[in-house]
């Protein structure tokens, strides 16, 4: 079995981009002093800093249980701690990923390619600010495809800046265009298994990240503040982090995430290395809040619905506004959706080559076409 080289881009492309970077992140160093620490209560640099060991060959952690960092020691604040649920649209429920069984998941004796398409994410009243808040997707694998190379991993990472009212929305900012999506539409789980975290931070306004981000879109070097960093291996993502997390200095995290483990198929559950806690990869759609508003959840939850991304109550007006459903419902609890698609590898290579084929031909008749002309 052979896959693309496009799926597997050199350590170059995380270094490149680091390189590209690194003008703006200079000449935004000195253009001001930076948030006192009493605005800014966590340190980016402490929370990313050894957050990819447990999957990282150059970590003395690498492969070991131990490695998995505990709540307490390691996220910035336990309340923050991303909780992971996923909707059953035929129940139109929701209920906690860490729940769905083990004949739920797909029927597959080896890899599968999972796709992760950010939907929405829409601050609580208490959480919503006219600072950029940026939104972090990682997923990696546990083992190296093949054993060829080190495990590889994949990330998005978004700067939102909301409007006047503080409110954000992905589709205004092009976060479901493909230059969004396209680093965790391609993700290689060996073996049907590998970590997942999300994790959304507020960076102070007077950091050097937030700096170089303003240089950036006012010189118009970027459409919008997206990064994407499609299969890279872990020892380079790792070090872009953790330069990016000392250039972004302290901040306050809405919801982070461990590299959690996650498992996508039957099989998948009973590997003896994957850890007791974990999230079930289904095809569908996914919602994530933090630990401190899963109370206020709870008591909403079987009243409450995923539609396009964003929570409804079940007996909202249909005829209002979807925006509107949305902010009447559960107004204090800040989350983000996604939707996950999950397949094995072998027919998932077969779709890429129809598609290619298709469009090849597409081409070719387009092109016949126009010197008839």
């Amino acid at each position: 079995m052979s896959l693309s080289r496009r799926l597997f881009m050199t350590d170059a492309s995380a270094f490149g981009l680091l390189a590209a970077l690194l003008p703006e992140l200079a000449a935004a160093q000195s253009t001001g002093p930076e948030a006192a620490a009493e605005d800014v209560p966590h340190d980016s640099f402490n929370f990313w800093n050894g957050f990819f060991d447990s999957v990282n060959p150059h970590s003395p952690n690498f492969g070991k249980k131990a490695a998995s960092r505990g709540l307490l020691n390691q996220l910035p604040d336990p309340g923050s701690a991303t909780q992971y649920l996923h909707f059953q649209p035929d129940q139109k429920k929701l209920r906690y990923a860490t729940d769905i069984d083990q004949d739920e998941l797909l029927d597959h004796d080896g890899d599968v390619a999972v796709g992760i398409a950010l939907a929405q994410f829409r601050p609580g009243n208490g959480e919503r600010s006219l600072h950029a808040t940026q939104l972090r997707v990682d997923t990696t694998q546990v083992r190296p495809f093949a054993n060829l190379m080190s495990p590889l991993a994949w990330s998005a990472i978004a700067s939102l800046v909301p409007d006047k009212s503080g409110k954000v929305s992905l589709d205004d900012l092009g976060f479901k265009s493909m230059q969004a999506t396209q680093a965790t539409s391609r993700i290689l789980m060996t073996g049907g298994t590998g970590k997942l975290s999300v994790n959304i931070s507020r960076a102070a306004p007077n950091s050097t990240f937030i700096k170089a981000l303003n240089v950036m879109i006012k010189a118009g070097k970027v459409m919008a503040p997206i990064v994407s960093l499609p299969a890279v291996s872990v020892p380079a993502l790792a070090s872009f982090t953790e330069v990016l997390s000392y250039w972004e200095n302290r901040t306050r995290f809405l919801m982070a995430s461990n590299l959690t483990p996650a498992v996508a198929t039957k099989n998948a559950i009973n590997d003896p290395e994957r850890g007791s806690r974990y999230v079930g990869l289904l095809p569908g759609e996914y919602l994530m809040v933090p630990q401190r508003h899963t109370d206020e959840l709870a008591k909403e939850l079987p009243n409450l619905q995923l539609a396009q991304g964003y929570l409804v109550h079940k007996d909202a007006d249909p005829s209002l506004p979807l925006e509107k459903r949305a902010e009447s419902a559960v107004p204090g609890v800040t989350y983000c959706s996604m939707r996950v698609s999950v397949q094995p590898v072998d027919s998932w290579i077969v779709n890429k080559k129809v598609d290619s084929t298709v469009t090849t031909k597409k081409t070719v008749v387009s092109k016949s076409s126009s010197s008839k002309k």
